[in-house]
């Protein structure tokens, strides 16, 4: 199981809690220049950030690299979605953007908690 000050945890709080806050400042028209920044922020690297984690990556480095470039087809898959469904909207895009990476977050909590704790054996003496 993980605990709170876990990295799965942490991970998992601030992708979450990104893209609420991406959504809120967007709908709250907030403007420059805490808008741009923190949707930017939101979009090149959490939703990736959600779903990598699934994999545990070797490094960090290598984790941020492959966060921004899911985080970019995701991105891309949403609008390309949108666009053939008639339903464009950049909006709607951030909406539905933030809710897969909750999804993604909540896989990787699943997922850190079925693995257990690292380091554990959790082997019956074989």
């Amino acid at each position: 199981m993980s605990c709170p000050g876990s990295p799965v945890v942490i991970r998992a709080l601030l992708t979450t809690l990104s893209g609420l806050a991406a959504v809120a400042v967007v709908l709250g028209d907030m403007g420059a220049p805490v808008q741009p920044v923190l949707v930017l922020w939101f979009v090149l690297v959490c939703p990736g950030m959600a779903f990598v984690g699934l994999i545990r990556p070797p490094s960090l480095l290598f984790a941020l690299t492959l966060s921004i470039a899911v985080s970019c087809a995701l991105a891309v898959m949403v609008s390309q979605a949108l666009l053939f469904a008639g339903a464009w909207s950049p909006v709607t895009g951030l909406v539905v953007l933030a809710g897969l990476t909750v999804v993604g977050a909540g896989a990787d909590l699943r997922a850190a908690r079925r693995a257990g704790p690292v380091g554990v054996d959790t082997s019956e003496g074989r």
